[in-house]
Parts: C-alpha cells; sequence; structure tokens
C-alpha cells in the first residue's frame, strides 16, 4: 500500500493542493451576491492569492535548493485548504482578501518542494512523469469548483469539507513518506541531491521562456475566472450550474494536461508548447466572438488543450534550461506559472466593469500571441 502512495503521491498531493486554488474562482459569483462586489474587486480576490505566491514561490524554490524541506508538501496543502474553509467565517470583504493571501503562502510553500520529488523520483520519460504530476493539479482545479458550488446548496459552511480533505493528505503523507523507509523515494539520499543540480544553466533560454510562462499563466487566470462569469452574463446561465462549466472547462484540462505530458516524450518538449498556442489561438476568437451556448462550449475542448497541454512540458523545459537550479526553475514554471496571470485579471475585470465581459476577454489575444511568438524563439534545450 505504501508504494502505491509514493508512486502516485506526487499528482495526489498536487490535486489536493489546487483543490483550494481551483474553488476561488468558482467561488467569485458567491461574493458578488453576498457581498456585493464588482468585477475590479472580485478579481482582487484572486490578486491577493497570487501576489504572495508570485514572490514567495521562487524564493522557496531557492530554499529547495539549497537544503531538503519535505515538510513543505503537507504544511503547503494544509494552509491552502484550511484557509479557503475559514472563508465559511469571512464578515468583509478585507477579511476575504486576508484568506486569499494566506491560502497563496500555502501554495507557495507546496509547489517548488513537489515538483523537485518528481524530478528525484523520474523515470526515462520525464514528460510522462511530469504530466502525471500536472494532471494531479489539473484534477484538483476540476474537482475544486464541483466542491465550492456547494455553497451555492448549503451555505458558506459547506467550505469547512476542504480542511477535511487537508487533513487525509497529511494523513496519507504521513504514512507513505516518512520514515527511513521512504528515504530513497522522496530524494534523501546524497546521490539524488546532485542528480538534481547537476548540469549548466542557461539563463538566457530561460528568461525567454519566461516570457511563454507568463502568457499562459495569463490566460489560465483570466478564463478561470471569467468562464463563470461569461456563463451568466452572455449565455444567460444559472449562477449555481456555473461551477459546472468551471468544472468542465479543468477536467477537460486534466486529460489534456496527461496528453501534453505523453505528447511531449513524441514530439518533443518545444514543439508541444508551439502546438498549444497554435491551437488556442483560433478556438478563444470563437470563445470571444460567438456568444451563446454552441461558440461557449465547442471552443472549450481546444482552448483547454491551448492552455493545460503546454504545463508539463514547460515545467520540464524550465529544469532542462536550469539544471543546476531545477527548484528555482519549478518555483517559476509551476508556482508563476498559476499565480502570475492573477496579477492581471483585476485589470482586465476593470476593463470588464467598464466595458463588458466579452470586450475584456479580448486581451487574451495579444497575451496568446506573445506565447506563441516567443515559443518559435525558444530551442530546444540541450
Amino acid at each position: 500500500m505504501k508504494r502505491i502512495i509514493r508512486k502516485y503521491g506526487p499528482p495526489i498531493f498536487h490535486c489536493i493542493n489546487d483543490f483550494g486554488q481551483g474553488s476561488l474562482a468558482a467561488l467569485i459569483p458567491f461574493f458578488i451576491a453576498n457581498f456585493g462586489l464588482n468585477y475590479y474587486q472580485s478579481a482582487s480576490i484572486i490578486f491577493c492569492n497570487t501576489i504572495v505566491a508570485s514572490v514567495a514561490q521562487p524564493i522557496l524554490g531557492y530554499v529547495a535548493d539549497r537544503w531538503r524541506v519535505p515538510w513543505f508538501i503537507p504544511v503547503g496543502f494544509t494552509v491552502t485548504l484550511v484557509s479557503i474553509s475559514a472563508i465559511a467565517l469571512a464578515t468583509s470583504y478585507e477579511m476575504i482578501l486576508a484568506l486569499s493571501l494566506i491560502a497563496g503562502l500555502g501554495a507557495a510553500l507546496f509547489h517548488p518542494e513537489a515538483a523537485l520529488l518528481v524530478n528525484r523520483m523520474q523515470s526515462n520519460e520525464l514528460g510522462n512523469a511530469m504530466g502525471s504530476f500536472a494532471v494531479g493539479g489539473s484534477a484538483g482545479f476540476a474537482l475544486g469548483p464541483l466542491l465550492a458550488g456547494g455553497v451555492y446548496v448549503f451555505g458558506g459552511q459547506f467550505l469547512w469539507l476542504f480542511t477535511a480533505i487537508a487533513l487525509i493528505g497529511v494523513l496519507l503523507y504521513v504514512y507513505a513518506f516518512t520514515g527511513s523507509a521512504a528515504t530513497d523515494v522522496i530524494g534523501e539520499s546524497k546521490s539524488s541531491a546532485k542528480s538534481t543540480n547537476t548540469g549548466a544553466n542557461d539563463w538566457v533560454s530561460f528568461g525567454k521562456l519566461f516570457f511563454v510562462i507568463a502568457s499562459r499563466s495569463i490566460l489560465f487566470s483570466v478564463l478561470s475566472i471569467f468562464i463563470p462569469i461569461l456563463y451568466i452574463t452572455v449565455i444567460n446561465g444559472e449562477a449555481s450550474a456555473s461551477s459546472l462549466a468551471l468544472t468542465m472547462y479543468f477536467a477537460m484540462g486534466a486529460v489534456l494536461t496527461y496528453m501534453g505530458g505523453a505528447l511531449s516524450d513524441k514530439l518533443g518538449f518545444l514543439k508541444t508548447v508551439r502546438l498549444g498556442n497554435l491551437i488556442f489561438l483560433p478556438s478563444v476568437l470563437v470563445f470571444i466572438f460567438v456568444p451563446n451556448i454552441w461558440g461557449f462550449f465547442g471552443a472549450m475542448i481546444p482552448m483547454a488543450f491551448g492552455v493545460f497541454s503546454q504545463y508539463g512540458p514547460i515545467t520540464v523545459l524550465g529544469q532542462k534550461y536550469l539544471a543546476k537550479n531545477a527548484g528555482f526553475a519549478s518555483g517559476i514554471t509551476l508556482g508563476l506559472g498559476i499565480t502570475l496571470g492573477g496579477l492581471v485579471a483585476p485589470y482586465v475585470g476593470h476593463l470588464a466593469d467598464i466595458y463588458d465581459v466579452q470586450t475584456a476577454l479580448m486581451t487574451l489575444i495579444p497575451v496568446g500571441l506573445m506565447g506563441l511568438i516567443m515559443s518559435l524563439w525558444l530551442k530546444e534545450p540541450k
């Protein structure tokens, strides 16, 4: 039993952590209805969640390169999920912002060390392994909105379910990843530590990759926030069903993330990233400019492929470009790759307040073009 949990531990824990991250976007209509927020204020909740993670994750990735801190994994996802649960106690907008910020700190603790765990356990198919890890996060983002949707039926107290999930995760981690028997698996040997810190750093290529990371992060964050809002305001769907639309998007993302990892082992990591950007651009045009249920759901599959298929390959590219600092690279690719877009989201929300949701979403077109152009400028790592 321990061996099975160790084998699937990284994606399981990634799923648990991202339960919390994925739920925030689905709670936006709940916050709007109960606290009278506008789009800018709603997007600022995601901003608070991501600003601390954006600053902290590269630093914590550097810490993970220098010292082994496996306890970052259970502490990280526990802080994230308990913070989401505590929103049930929130009595003001400011309290929601504070809890969102604390949840972001938990995600910052989790991601770099968890990505290094995958690196230390890597097989010959690193793309597939990282794809499986990324699938865990995508599954968490898919299930998070589904669980968070319970607030529309049972009220805010339903959010305490996230704390119960965190407790289960801690028990699994303690059972399978503590003690001398788990030493080799979690990379505690000296030889394992050296294996993740050999090679040369290509900072120029990583600098170019950062623009690809930023592009994907903005696409991911903005769509996560505005899919339920677009469903309600433009498609005229029910608020209670908006979280199901987001869950559907993330569920497709989980499958397509795995496909992206497997595809990268065959096509190459960089070609998979380029393909994702090429497919995203026409599909997002349909999503924005065909304002009906057919355009909404018809564009969702190719649009999800464009966003999610890049996740695993970008992470591996980052670790290869910065072979001597894989933890720092993971803090950027896995950390900022999710959170950076949240820094831009309030401004997109402000555009939606001034104009409308569809006009605001047009900002995704130049962002997607930036990701495509920068990916074409990159070269495969040595």
